[in-house]
């Protein structure tokens, strides 16, 4: 694919750059001889480090990132392991160019991660903006490809990371699997209206480019002078929001607001762009002016909206550990690390929660939260008296009514469980779906244990009836297959004995 409409203007950024990068073969060479050598002798970890080292001088030498990926692949057909957890926290250096490497080399030990290989992908294109002596746009495709090869992983990636695919093969002109990748996601949510409109801008960028319309001078991007405005364009079109793009657009904000702080849009607008960036130092910064405009105004929004950020931040944290749990199951240390992180989200929310239902004491979405929060930190009474009070907002009445249940089974309140549960699945129009069998697995299991304790073998009965329509339902759901021959035997043991 010829990608030369993305070029960079070399001139352009080796004046703003200052030579940041320093190309040298000789070395580049050097290196790749030895990671050659230590190749066929199977010191794939030495031979790795080589590598890395060797594109270090020369990133943009494709054969080399291809004869890289070969070693991976020999070593995990070795049986050797992904890096440890402490190799992967590091950040590898402070340029794109060091992050990029350091990715690729965490990749390079674990080469069917398609998360690490959108890491790589994600810094390649950084460092192809910011380095004037590089275009590495031909690996950002390369590791595109690589990422949507067909059957690999498409069960691993979620509609989140398929639109980031998407967002760096376009920034780099890789049209046609920018495509492609835009359509995984669109697979992943048929719904989503902004993907379709995504898709179509997309193609006719593919369009031009094969008609040679998007390559030469009369590019109607160069009909856009004035660059800044072209990348603000760009940026809010919401198709190339690489890293750099973010950070551009964060940069661009944080003027706007420091001119007008008492703007509530331009205040919007920038924390809307620190949350994008998904890092902690952003992050930090939104909690920093947002807490600001807390003391300045006394207006609660904005403290409900640290809030927001700080769970948010608890939730990334923790979903990267069982990542890495997911794929080393035997590092306890890290287990301990991921319950110790999510004991403190939820102390951390609960309190949350009853602040702001202290100041918003109508809000019922916000009496559901906290009874969740209460739930699991098995306060039942607390959170019974929460759910009652959530259950009368129409739209949480069925889930309100489903945890009820599970407080009420808790104490062992077996009538009062059935009671809320069939309130909950009286008033819930579907039948299949999951707040469906989970209203109606939780009644069979009230059913069950008041049959139990009382020896009512109607109960059982009921019970019965109950697993037998989850089943029927989806026999996959859980353990119902178990359930229902336990249950089953229960009725018969129950009918002789009476």
């Amino acid at each position: 694919m010829a990608l030369s409409f993305f070029k960079k203007d070399k001139s352009a950024a080796a004046g703003d750059q200052g030579g940041g990068f320093k190309r040298d073969t000789r070395k580049a060479n050097a290196f790749f001889k030895h990671a050659q050598a230590t190749a066929d002798s199977r010191q794939y970890d030495y031979s790795i480090t080589c590598y890395v080292n060797g594109l270090r001088h020369e990133p943009d030498n494709m054969p080399r990132h291809e004869a890289l990926r070969e070693v991976a692949m020999r070593r995990k057909v070795s049986g050797l392991k992904p890096a440890g957890f402490g190799e992967r926290l590091k950040s590898g250096g402070k340029t794109p160019l060091d992050k990029m490497l350091h990715a690729e080399q965490l990749w390079a030990k674990d080469p069917l991660n398609a998360s690490l290989a959108i890491s790589v992908m994600e810094n390649a294109a950084d460092a192809h903006k910011d380095e004037a002596e590089l275009d590495l746009s031909e690996l950002v495709d390369w590791l595109g490809g690589i990422v949507l090869e067909p059957g690999q992983n498409a069960k691993k990636l979620g509609k989140s990371q398929f639109v980031k695919v998407r967002d760096l093969l376009f920034a780099v002109g890789a049209f046609d699997r920018a495509a492609e990748a835009c359509k995984r996601a669109i697979q992943l949510d048929p719904n989503d209206a902004s993907l379709l409109h995504d898709l179509k801008n997309i193609e006719a960028e593919q369009t031009m480019q094969k008609s040679g319309m998007g390559g030469g001078e009369g590019d109607f991007r160069k009909a856009i002078k004035d660059a800044d405005k072209q990348r603000v364009l760009e940026q809010e079109s919401g198709i190339a929001k690489t890293t750099s793009v973010i950070d551009d657009m964060i940069t661009r904000r944080r003027a706007e607001y420091e001119e007008s702080p008492e703007d509530a849009g331009k205040l919007a607008r920038l924390i809307e762009s620190l949350g994008q960036r998904g890092t902690n130092d952003a992050d930090d910064e939104a909690i920093r002016v947002l807490g600001e405009q807390w003391e300045q105004t006394g207006q609660y929004r904005h403290k409900v909206r640290i809030g927001d950020i700080k769970m948010k931040r608890y939730n990334r944290e923790v979903r990267e550990l069982r990542q890495h749990l997911t794929e080393n199951p035997d590092d306890e240390s890290t287990r301990r690390i991921m319950v110790e992180m999510a004991r403190k989200q939820l102390a951390f929310e609960l309190e949350e929660y009853k602040e702001r239902v202290k100041n918003y004491p109508t809000d019922k979405a916000l009496r559901f939260e906290l009874g969740r929060r209460l739930f699991a930190t098995q306060q039942y009474d607390e959170a019974i008296a929460a759910f009652q009070e959530a259950r009368d907002d129409p739209k949480r009445r069925a889930a309100s009514l489903l945890y009820l249940g599970k407080c009420y089974i808790a104490k062992q309140w077996f009538d009062e469980a059935i009671d809320a549960l069939r309130q909950g699945i009286a008033g819930h129009e579907l039948t299949d779906d999951r707040i469906a069998l989970d209203l109606r697995y939780d009644l069979m299991e009230a059913l069950e244990n008041q049959a139990k304790r009382t020896k009512n073998v109607e109960s059982a009965k009921e019970a019965q009836k109950v697993a037998s329509e989850i089943l029927q339902a989806s026999i996959t759901y859980r353990d119902i297959r178990e359930r229902l021959e336990k249950i089953k035997a229960l009725a018969a043991e129950l009918e002789k004995q009476g």
